[in-house]
């Protein structure tokens, strides 16, 4: 049985050609936008793994590395996972009465490929593919990602009344958006090409995951966080990695347990997802996941695309956060500062007019995280040089503010009126430049509270005031 490569566009599947594919060959499916790209090369300029299991095959996928990964498939698997599906009660109740499935994801990505073309098929229900005129019947179905949604609830445009959604923690602004409107249920599929669908919520309703009863699930210590671990039937028992310009196979431990390199809890309730292990950072004495502060801010319906990066520092990690927004970077530092928690709130912004990509289309985290850091460094250098005039608005530090009228920054306990000489005039230029970054007048009472004494305190006043703005 041969391995062929595919690039396996919407038609390729609704033309009959992945099941005469199965019949004879081993196709192994890649997404069409590789085409032209650094991953076609590596696909074609060296020998492919030849896979002689009948009746299979390949998904290509890459992260956020940019190097491809084969991930083989047996229909016989596939099967299994479909019936185990159709046979859960919440799917059942989900899409009864529906009539058509509207896609917008790929069918060449395991997700796609399982809820836009496979399950169908084994209802018997038409599917549709595009983006034009999205039907929003109670009897469609779509089949999308979080992103779309929100646009669509950006733009005003229609939005279904059912959903099915991966790829993603679903963003909880977004969630609160579309519980607010009546009759719209959405399912969330939590899983990865090589483990299969693990699990599934209401996003709407629930923040744990249920774990299909075919999967069997461990913890392994990883820090302060627990990695899940899993034995399935719908976990691929091998893959191959693109290392050194050969592909090298993968075989699943002697234990037949996964790492799933997700780190969270569970309970009576279900899987706490927290993130990925690669993307959970430590700052401000907190455990982050930057891709839940991604997922955060997709949920703020802010304009443009924002990538939320790790910043190394001798004090520990911070947050960088770069965008194509058109939006001043001071609004975009207020509504964060607004609307995230101050551990999820970033260092530094970086705007500019495209987000970097690899050659797969995805995010390109590295080169983001150095011009991150670059901007990083080059404000913190300006600061130690009191280059930086004091412009105060929202975004400005308390921190800054005392500097630019002590000299120097005090220590957080440090008492102002008794230990740092200051006196009548230097407190009015203080309270001056707070109210400047409140947008707003500081009651007398206010002055004679125990916040003005240090400047943790200040700081403290300060979230209050600007959080109940």
């Amino acid at each position: 049985m041969a391995s062929l490569l595919r690039f396996a566009d919407n038609h390729y599947f609704l033309s009959g050609n992945f099941e005469k594919d199965l019949e004879e060959n081993h196709p192994i499916l890649v997404d069409p936008s590789w085409r032209g790209t650094k991953l076609e090369r590596e696909l074609t300029d060296f020998p492919l793994p030849q896979i002689t299991n009948p009746r299979s095959f390949s998904l290509v996928t890459s992260g956020s590395t940019g190097l491809p990964k084969l991930v083989p498939k047996d229909l016989d698997q596939i099967h299994n996972e479909i019936h185990a599906w159709l046979s859960l009660t919440e799917f059942q109740t989900f899409s009864k009465g529906i009539r058509e499935v509207f896609v917008q994801v790929p069918f060449c990505h395991l997700y796609g490929l399982l809820w836009g073309y496979l399950l169908p098929k084994a209802l018997g229900i038409p599917i549709r593919t595009g983006n034009e005129d999205a039907p929003t019947d109670p009897e469609t179905l779509w089949i999308t990602s979080a992103p779309k949604l929100q646009l669509a609830l950006q733009e005003g445009e229609s939005l279904p009344e059912r959903a099915i959604v991966s790829g993603m923690k679903f963003p909880v602004p977004l969630a609160r958006a579309l519980r607010e409107r009546e009759g719209i249920s959405i399912l969330e599929i939590y899983g990865s090409t090589e483990t299969g669908g693990m699990g599934y919520r209401d996003p709407l309703r629930q923040n744990r995951f249920q774990i299909l009863q075919e999967v069997r699930f461990r913890f392994r210590d990883e820090a302060e966080e627990k990695e899940l671990q899993i034995q399935s039937p719908f976990l691929s028992k091998r893959f191959y990695t693109f290392q050194n310009q050969v592909w090298e196979s993968v075989s699943l431990p002697q234990d037949g347990y996964y790492a799933t390199g997700d780190l969270g809890d569970s309970s009576e309730l279900g899987f706490f997802l927290l993130g990925r292990k690669d993307r959970i950072i430590k700052h401000k004495g907190k455990r982050v996941s930057l891709d839940r502060i991604e997922s955060e801010i997709l949920g703020l319906g802010l304009v443009g695309q924002f990538v939320s990066v790790p910043i190394k520092q001798e004090s520990g990690d911070t947050i960088g956060i770069f965008t194509d927004s058109t939006l001043p970077i001071d609004q975009i530092y207020r509504t964060l500062r607004h609307e995230l928690p101050s551990s999820h709130v970033p260092r530094v912004i970086v705007i500019q007019k495209s987000i970097p990509k690899l050659p797969n289309g995805k995010t390109d985290y590295v080169t983001i995280t150095k011009l991150c850091l670059e901007e990083y460094l080059r404000l913190k250098s300006l600061e130690e040089k009191n280059e930086i005039p004091i412009t105060i608005d929202g975004n400005t530090t308390i921190a800054m503010i005392l500097k630019s009228i002590l000299g120097y920054e005090p220590k957080p306990n440090d008492h102002f009126v008794y230990d740092c000489g200051m006196d009548s005039i230097l407190f009015t230029e203080m309270v001056l430049k707070l109210e400047k970054k409140l947008g707003s007048k500081i009651p007398e009472e206010d002055k004679q509270t125990g916040y003005f004494v240090s400047l943790s305190g200040l700081e403290e006043y300060v979230k209050e005031q600007l959080y109940l703005q």
